[in-house]
């Protein structure tokens, strides 16, 4: 069955959306704090220089994100002030023009997905695709929406009385 296109939203420059994946199978995703804070340090350097982050959650097998996209002189500035590491086909084709900001941001979240399923693979002696395709992105175009996300998004402590 086809995935409904709400579901696969296009990014656009200033925009908010939910973000969110889990891993094939319902296996897990983290096995490890080591592996929170590797996924955590892969999102900053492949979603950072695209994207301000409103809000995260990282579950056992799923994550979810609630993010802005920056504006396109937001990124090149970013993308620009990383010169010094050289620059990615992706990343020319963006700066060129060539690409749009949705284009040139999904690309990065896979290229994101597929730098943490490849460590963690060799990590854990594993093969194959660690996340479920394609991942999810809903446009969140309403304030009730927003406000919802947040709440949906956001775990409840359980020491909270």
């Amino acid at each position: 069955m086809p995935i409904p296109a709400k579901y696969l939203a296009e990014f656009d420059e200033d925009r908010i959306y939910h973000v969110y994946n889990r891993t094939n199978n319902k296996e897990p995703l983290f096995l490890s704090d080591e592996n929170r804070y590797f996924f955590l340090s892969k999102y900053h350097e492949y979603i950072s220089p695209l994207a301000h982050t409103l809000c995260w959650c990282l579950l056992p097998n799923h994550f979810h994100l609630l993010i802005r996209i920056r504006t396109r002189s937001q990124i090149i500035s970013s993308l620009l002030g990383t010169a010094d590491r050289g620059q990615t086909m992706i990343e020319k084709r963006y700066l060129d023009n060539i690409i749009t900001t949705g284009v040139f941001t999904e690309q990065r979240f896979k290229s994101f997905f597929q730098s943490y399923s490849l460590a963690f693979n060799k990590m854990y002696n594993r093969n194959g695709n660690l996340f479920y395709k394609p991942f999810k992105r809903v446009l969140v175009d309403r304030e009730s929406q927003f406000t919802q996300a947040i709440v949906y998004i956001m775990p409840i402590p359980s020491n909270i009385g």
